[in-house]
Order: structure tokens, then C-alpha cells, then sequence
């Protein structure tokens, strides 16, 4: 969930104006190293050993939203698109720890349940769990009732929380995790991925201390391992709308830090970056990466013991503001450019080894746009089973400037996807041995060594 220049709250004005872009952007800075307890991750990025999986396209889907998965009478409906995406992401879900856990020691297993049995029919799909929003009963700090989204949750730290955790968090995650659906279907076997809070760097979300986080999730940590065969563990996300005085380059850093010094947790590693420029605008996929993407990946690699952990940018979209409403702003992009810069963001991801890219709201944004939902299921079937082979990289800037990313399909034909930011297009000369291209509609082309090629936003997959 993020909080930008003005009141965004999922949609709501009801927040104060909290930080600027223009104040991000002086936040960012650099955190120190330390020494390092290495473990080793329980799968590899996607694009190293097995290929590009499904995992890899993500969606958040919430019953709070009739644009979004939201049914009648309380119901839930499934994206029914062509483009299914991989993993679901339960955030924003019926599924908080504040609307589960209603009172100490008693739970309401209502929503799960609904989503237990969809997920159960829709198999095989990857699941993330996203804990977050403390119960109003449970807190004696922060503000209950601050997201329309959990009106019983609060951004507080638990009234148990010591040094070691909190015995209500630690209940609550036993009896998630042991949970099955009266058909059932259980947690243990359809959640796999549990990511520990929810934007922890943001006083929206949190109001306690980077340290306190750790500690009410390091023993639910163990529990999970010990009640979920298997579980992949993914540490507290942070925004890029830092709000700890910080910026989110050292939070990031001081995170790595502190597992290294106090023992490590996560399997994953994951941040939220939207493409968000000001509240009425979005920067592009290639000025986002580098401003915000490259940075996080620059802590990691640097950091001992995590150059080699899985990632994943969890929540994502063009942008939350009320003004765009996780839509691509018209009056900056045209419809073909918005498109494409859903597949760019993810090529961009998937070419530096992204385990997944999760979409705020897809069903809202993707799956209701017949556009992007033709050029996101064909980036699907593209992208599904291959390897980069390299990352995205560019060449010339303006209207000549070109980006390519080198490619190997599932088939182990060699290709490249191309494209141009430029909405004017660009040309561009075909390498050797390339012999055809392919576009967002799924229709190929013939071509060959040396021919030029008009391309655009859109990237095209070449192919040899």
C-alpha cells in the first residue's frame, strides 16, 4: 500500500499530505555492511536454473472492490481472462490479521475460507500471504481504523510485543497456518509464500521500530516453518515512500543488516515499486528501474550474504492515486504506449532475475483492459519456460534511444525482445541469424540479417 505527495489510501483522500517525491528523492542514501549467517534460498530466481515460471506474473485480487474481484453478495469472482497470472498475492483480501483474529483467542475463518476453495479450483498457482495491520483490541498505539480496508486493524505494535515477539501475533499464525476450509482445503498446502508485514518503512502501516518489527515476526517465522511444508519466507516489504527519515535505500539496507547481525529470516528478499511519478503522473518502466529498482538491487548485491537471494517486487501498479486510480495516464501515454509498458516493466524485471511482479488491483488495471490483457497473456506465453540471458540494456536516447534484452525461449531458440520508449518509434537493424519477430498480438513476421524494422513500445520478440 503506498502513501504518496497527497492523501492516497487505496483509493481514499482521507490522509494528510504526507512526503514529497521531491523529499524521496534527498532520503536516499547508504547503509553500512556487516557480517553475514548465509542460508540457503529454497528455490532459485526463475530465470537461473528452471526457467521463467508462472509464479513469475502476479496479482493481487480482493473481494473489497467490484473492479477488482469483488462479486455480489459478498462473493469472490475469479479473473475470467485469458491471462491468468501465476501467483496471487492476499493483501487488501479479507485476509489481515485484524479482520481474522476479531478478538483474542478467537478467529473468523469466513474470508479464508472463500479463498482457500478458489484457490483449491484453480490450481496450480503459487499464493502469498501478506501479514499486516495489528487488531484494534491488540494495540494500545496507533490509529484504529486508519485504511478503509481493515477498519478493525490498526498501524500499532501489538500490547504483548518484547524482545521475544508478541504471543497474540504468535497464536494467530499458528491457527492461519493449521487453518482448513470446511471442504477441506487447507493453508499448509496452499500457502506457500508468507510475506511478514506489509510496507514496514511507512507510519501508515507501522508506527513502531524497524528492531520491533524483527521481533514479533521471528518466531512466527519458525512456526510457519514448522506448521507449512516447504514455506518460502519473504522478509517485511518496503516502499520507496520511505517515512522513517531514512529513505528507502538505507531501510532496505539496515533490514539486510539487522538479519545478518540478529539472524536471518527471509527467504526472499521484496520491496513495492510503482511507476509513479507525482499523483497525476508516472514515470516510464526504464526511468523507474533506475531510479528505484537498480538502487534496491545494488544494496543486495553489495550486501554479505544475500547477492544470490531470490527477489521480488511485490506490489506494483502505474499508479494508487485517486487522481489515476491504478490506471496509465492518458494524457502522458498513448493506449499502446500504457501497453507496452506493462510488458517492459516486466521484461525489465524477469532479465535481472525477478522471481516475481505482483499487480496491485490487476484485474482492475490488466485484466478489464482488452488491450492489456491480449499483450500481457502473449508476453505470458513468451516469457514462460525461458531464460535471459542477460539483462535489459539500451543504447542512444531520445528518439533513436533502443532497448534490447537478449533471450532464450522454453524451446531453446535463441532470441531478444526490442523496443523503443519513444512514441515517434525508432529503426532498427536486424542482427545476424535473427529470422522472424513476433508482436503483442501474437502474430509473427518474416525478416532478416541487416533488414530495418520499425519498432515501437511495444517490444517485439525476435527470434533466430
Amino acid at each position: 500500500m503506498l502513501i504518496r505527495s497527497t492523501a492516497v489510501v487505496r483509493g481514499t483522500t482521507a490522509l494528510a499530505a504526507i512526503i514529497s517525491i521531491a523529499l524521496l528523492s534527498s532520503l536516499i542514501g547508504c547503509g553500512g555492511g556487516s557480517s553475514s549467517t548465509t542460508v540457503t534460498p529454497p528455490t532459485p530466481p526463475p530465470t537461473t536454473q528452471t526457467g521463467i515460471q508462472s509464479s513469475a506474473f502476479g496479482m493481487q485480487c480482493g473481494n473489497g472492490d467490484t473492479a477488482d474481484c469483488e462479486g455480489p453478495n459478498d462473493t469472490i469472482v475469479w479473473p475470467s481472462t485469458q491471462a491468468q497470472p501465476g501467483l496471487l498475492r492476499l493483501h487488501d483480501a479479507g485476509t489481515h490479521w485484524s479482520q481474522m483474529n476479531p478478538a483474542n483467542n478467537s478467529y473468523d475463518w469466513g474470508t479464508l475460507d472463500k479463498w482457500l476453495d478458489l484457490i483449491a479450483q484453480h490450481q496450480p498457482i503459487a499464493v502469498i500471504q501478506v501479514f499486516t495491520w495489528t487488531p484494534c483490541w491488540d494495540s494500545t498505539v496507533g490509529t484504529c481504523g486508519i485504511s478503509p480496508d481493515a477498519p478493525t486493524g490498526t498501524n500499532g505494535i501489538p500490547s504483548d510485543l518484547t524482545a521475544s515477539g508478541s504471543p497474540t501475533f504468535n497464536a494467530f499464525v499458528t491457527a492461519f497456518t493449521q487453518h482448513c476450509s470446511p471442504a477441506g482445503n487447507c493453508v499448509a498446502n496452499l500457502i506457500k509464500y508468507y510475506e511478514m508485514w506489509n510496507e514496514w518503512n511507512q507510519t501508515f502501516h507501522w508506527t513502531g521500530t524497524m528492531a520491533q518489527v524483527y521481533q514479533m515476526v521471528k518466531p512466527a517465522v519458525a512456526l510457519i516453518r514448522t506448521n507449512v511444508p516447504n514455506a518460502v519466507i519473504l522478509m517485511p516489504s518496503t516502499t520507496r515512500f520511505s517515512q522513517t527519515g531514512n529513505g528507502f535505500k538505507v531501510d532496505f539496507q539496515n533490514w539486510l543488516n539487522y538479519e545478518n547481525a540478529n539472524g536471518r529470516i527471509s527467504d526472499w528478499v521484496d520491496w513495492h515499486v510503482y511507476l509513479t511519478d507525482t499523483e497525476t503522473t508516472t514515470a516510464t518502466p526504464e526511468q523507474t528501474w533506475s531510479i528505484y529498482n537498480g538502487v534496491y538491487l545494488s544494496v543486495q548485491s553489495s550486501t554479505s550474504g544475500w547477492a544470490s537471494t531470490p527477489w521480488a517486487n511485490t506490489e506494483t501498479n502505474f499508479n494508487g492515486s485517486p487522481e489515476l486510480n491504478y490506471s496509465c495516464p492518458s494524457a502522458e501515454y498513448n493506449p499502446d504506449d500504457c501497453t507496452g509498458q506493462i510488458v517492459r516493466w516486466q521484461i525489465l524485471h524477469d532479465s535481472n532475475g525477478a522471481s516475481s511482479l505482483d499487480w496491485y488491483k490487476w484485474n482492475q488495471t490488466v485484466g478489464s483492459n482488452s488491450q492489456y490483457e491480449s499483450a500481457y497473456y502473449w508476453m505470458m506465453q513468451y516469457l514462460r519456460g525461458g531464460k535471459f540471458t542477460g539483462p535489459a540494456s539500451s543504447t542512444g536516447s531520445g528518439t533513436t534511444e533502443i532497448w534490447s534484452a537478449p533471450f532464450a525461449e522454453s524451446n531453446g531458440t535463441a532470441a531478444m525482445f526490442v523496443w523503443t520508449p519513444s512514441e515517434t518509434g525508432a529503426a532498427f537493424t536486424v542482427p545476424a541469424g535473427y529470422t522472424s519477430y513476433r508482436d503483442l498480438t501474437g502474430i509473427s513476421a518474416a525478416t532478416s540479417a541487416s533488414q530495418q524494422i520499425n519498432i515501437s513500445t511495444q517490444p517485439v520478440l525476435l527470434e533466430q
